[in-house]
């Protein structure tokens, strides 16, 4: 009943009428109503349970040594010039003082491999500048980096060179797909046998809106892209074609769109934005930033009463991620807390921080509609995750950044000053039930390109609310 309440709502305050919307093909699809009992019951399926920080310990580091992590991290940058010209031994500096600071300041030293991983890379590291008189501080970021893809931690950077590589999603969408008892079917009825390369036809397949706002199936590719903070922006092909098998005997070999980086800037001055597409309306900002507390959390006071809203976090970053708990609690009327499907452990002692509540399902009439891309990290995924405890969310649009292992400390190396990202003592652990992993991000409910999600998100809501009165 409270679905149906939901779609009358709907109808009624976003005036919704499929006679705007462009021809279709008549395919079976389910009514509001049947998709959020579905996508429910797969958000209330992640329960975390006990966690054990373990294997994240640092078993290298004596308890006298612990206190000197604060001798490293800092909190104010200074300027870098790329260009600038080190002398070898400045460089030797610089790289023995990052390894020295990851040994006492990097919370996660010992679980990528301790000393063993470490000064073998240092050893790479020194090797590479041996015969070289001189440097460029960019050169410099740029040999530490590519000896470094051992450590698997989303945060982890140089001036925002990340060593190790992230997923990135390549859609291919020429021929749409249904999901049905017999397998994947295209629109006109030919069945998938298989895929060349691909057996596991449920992780190729996922679900996704056409452009008509229909709920269809799409094959989705996750290829390793570094990040470096420029060429994410460039525009990546996929070094792959698929070649469909049908039970018919034919065959069909589909290509994909390229990627490219998604960001959207707010206007000028702004830093925060309430809009409305197709009578919905979004709410965006781009960092969970103190300075901006207040404008971020009214925004979840002007959501919270709407039968429909979207909260877009596609260019969103990250920040305090106790920000997005208040942000969650506001919207749902929960409290001062919200619960979560992570818990954070001190890698010194093992303990937890206790700063979680546990997971638990909060009934809410309203349906909240999640935008996420590849831009989305650290807070903003923290927020995703604890949005899967609410009744009624739906996440739509890329794999998010791949960043919630470990939270954001900073060093600055003495002579080319570039800055380091790096946890000083804390892992944040989920259960595997969770639809999250490092560098991939996380698992949505509907997959499309990033930059249509607003609108493919309004045409499915018109659609199945008007199929459900």
């Amino acid at each position: 009943m409270k679905h149906r309440i939901l779609a009358a709502l709907l109808s009624a305050a976003l005036f919704l009428s499929l006679a705007g919307c462009a021809a279709a093909p008549d395919i079976p699809q389910p009514t509001l109503e049947e998709l959020l009992d579905q996508v429910n019951a797969e958000h209330q399926s992640i329960q975390r349970e006990e966690l054990d920080p373990t294997p994240y310990l640092r078993t290298s580091l004596s308890l006298e040594d612990q206190s000197k992590a604060r001798e490293y991290m800092t909190e104010t940058f200074s300027d870098y010039d790329p260009d600038l010209k080190l002398e070898h031994s400045q460089a030797v500096e610089d790289v023995n003082y990052l390894f020295e600071a990851c040994y006492y300041a990097y919370g996660l030293y010992d679980y990528f491999g301790g000393h063993p991983a470490f000064d073998a890379a240092q050893e790479a590291i020194l090797q590479d500048l041996e015969d070289q008189n001189t440097v460029t501080c960019q050169q410099l970021e740029q040999i530490i980096a590519s000896h470094l893809g051992f450590i698997k931690d989303g945060h982890f950077s140089i001036n925002q060179n990340h060593p190790a590589p992230f997923q990135i999603p390549f859609f291919f969408r020429q021929t749409a797909f249904l999901k049905t008892e017999n397998g994947y079917q295209t629109v006109d009825g030919k069945t998938v046998e298989s895929v060349e390369n691909h057996a596991d036809l449920d992780e190729l397949f996922k679900r996704s809106i056409s452009k008509q706002g229909q709920i269809v199936y799409y094959p989705v590719l996750l290829k390793e892209a570094r990040f470096d903070g420029q060429s994410e922006f460039e525009k990546h092909t996929c070094d792959e074609e698929l070649t469909v098998h049908y039970t018919d005997g034919t065959t069909e070999t589909l290509t994909a769109e390229p990627w490219k980086q998604y960001f959207e800037h707010l206007p000028k001055n702004k830093n925060t934005e309430l809009r409305q597409t197709k009578g919905i309306p979004v709410f965006q900002f781009n960092n969970f930033n103190t300075e901006y507390r207040d404008e971020i959390l009214d925004g979840a006071e002007q959501l919270k009463d709407e039968p429909v809203s979207m909260l877009d976090l596609r260019s969103n970053t990250g920040g305090d991620s106790t920000m997005g708990d208040q942000w969650l609690s506001t919207y749902g009327n929960t409290g001062r807390s919200f619960p979560s499907n992570n818990e954070s452990f001190s890698t010194l002692n093992g303990k937890s921080s206790g700063l979680s509540l546990p997971d638990k399902w909060i009934s809410h009439d309203n349906l909240l509609i999640l935008l996420a891309g590849k831009v989305s990290g650290s807070a903003a995924e923290d927020l995703i995750e604890n949005a899967c405890n609410l009744e009624n969310v739906l996440i739509i649009g890329e794999n998010t950044f791949g960043s919630l292992l470990a939270n954001a400390g900073y060093i600055e190396l003495p002579n080319s000053k570039c800055s380091v990202t790096m946890s000083a003592s804390y892992v944040f652990l989920r259960p595997d039930s969770d639809p999250f992993e490092e560098f991939r991000g996380f698992e949505l409910d509907f997959w499309v390109p990033v930059g249509e999600a607003e609108t493919l998100a309004a045409k499915l809501i018109q659609r199945l609310s008007g199929a459900g009165e």
